[in-house]
């Protein structure tokens, strides 16, 4: 989906929520956001918001030196969601429809978004969001491409999420296909990269590879030839969150997007109200 005017506003808002991570100096913080108004000047905002996005975390890292504001709390928010895991595995073993119950847990983790600075809770959101209806709903068509042998690439979205992201995909496996799970290859806002995979086990289930940049989403101009032969393999491919749906959602191949609604410019271009959770289906075509 192409950048919206909504979109730039916030950029900036991403922008100071991020300086101010880094920061206390309001000097530094106004000079990042200059900064973000210089390099947007020079942005393509004919493509996907999340390229122009970039603009946000390359000034504040340009004007504060450090690469990953976020990586304390990416730790906090991978320790919170694996001390959930014991009681959220059983809620799935013991579901009278444990796909179902599996995609819920994942789409819960998808709350996780820092840079857009919203509040949430972790253990007392996820919850929450088990027990709503998905405003759109492919789990039967999903059901049906599970078969022995079928690929599936697994596009993750943030660090903490992939813990939720594990648990689907355990479930998945136990159907016979086989998953590959993908991670930024640098920092970008609290995306997870290898580190996040190793830390919460995710490298023990399925193989990981890197998508090749530290770009928001997919940036398909600056892939992997790791990722470009994973996602020409694959049979069908699962895009976690908003990064991942504003990047992939114009591709032809056939994807399942995953994610909750958190703003209206996305929650418009699904057809959904903003806070819904959503797992599209767009077939290859």
């Amino acid at each position: 989906m192409n950048t919206n005017p909504e979109c730039v506003v916030c950029i900036f808002k991403q922008a100071l929520n991020t300086v101010r991570l880094a920061t206390d100096d309001t000097d530094k913080q106004t000079a990042a956001l200059t900064e973000t108004a210089r390099l947007l000047l020079d942005a393509d905002l004919s493509g996907p918001a999340p390229d122009a996005a970039q603009c946000a975390y390359q000034a504040v890292t340009t004007i504060t030196g450090i690469a990953d504001p976020f990586a304390e709390l990416k730790r906090e928010s991978n320790d919170i969601a694996m001390s959930m895991v014991p009681r959220l595995r059983t809620l799935i073993a013991d579901s009278a429809d444990p796909l179902d119950t599996a995609l819920h847990i994942a789409v819960a983790g998808n709350i996780i978004d820092l840079g857009i600075g919203h509040e949430f809770d972790l253990a007392t959101d996820v919850d929450a969001i088990i027990q709503l209806a998905f405003a759109i709903d492919a789990a039967d068509e999903l059901r049906a491409e599970l078969q022995p042998g079928r690929k599936i690439l697994y596009l993750g979205d943030n660090a903490g999420e992939i813990v939720f992201d594990r648990l689907l995909i355990e479930y998945l496996l136990a159907t016979g296909v086989d998953i590959t799970f993908t991670v930024k290859s640098a920092p970008i806002i609290n995306d997870a990269t290898m580190d996040d995979a190793k830390a919460v086990g995710m490298t023990d289930v399925v193989p990981v590879i890197e998508t090749g940049s530290g770009d928001i989403g997919v940036n398909w101009n600056n892939v992997s030839d790791e990722f470009q032969q994973a996602f020409d393999a694959a049979d069908l491919v699962i895009a976690k969150g908003h990064g991942n749906f504003e990047t992939c959602d114009l591709r032809p191949e056939n994807f399942y997007f995953l994610l909750k609604a958190k703003c209206q410019v996305v929650a418009d271009e699904l057809g959904v109200n903003n806070g819904d959770i959503v797992f599209k289906h767009s077939p290859r075509r």
